[in-house]
């Protein structure tokens, strides 16, 4: 799956995957993240993709902390396109 990051600002992004528990302990689309929680997740540069293999059975669950704030999608396919995007002073995640 390729996670892309097309806003102006970097992100720390987490995959969770085959349903098994998470990170943050929920699937909430704008779930108030602690920076705790992600400081330890990768970043994902302004403008910048990365192409992540899962090793496990879907859905997965991605996490986005930007901002101060989380966001998270959920991929159903191991050939998802995520896409980081920002507008109307908020951030939201399309999935194709």
């Amino acid at each position: 799956m390729d996670i892309n990051n097309t806003t102006g600002q970097d992100t720390k992004y987490q995959v969770s995957g085959g349903g098994g528990g998470t990170p943050v302990g929920g699937h909430h689309p704008h779930k108030e993240f602690r920076i705790e929680d992600a400081v330890s997740w990768p970043v994902l540069a302004a403008g910048s993709q990365v192409s992540y293999k899962p090793k496990s059975e879907g859905p997965w669950t991605v996490y986005f902390f930007i901002q101060g704030k989380g966001i998270t999608a959920t991929a159903k396919s191991p050939s998802d396109r995520l896409t980081l995007m920002q507008s109307g002073g908020g951030f939201h995640v399309q999935i194709n």
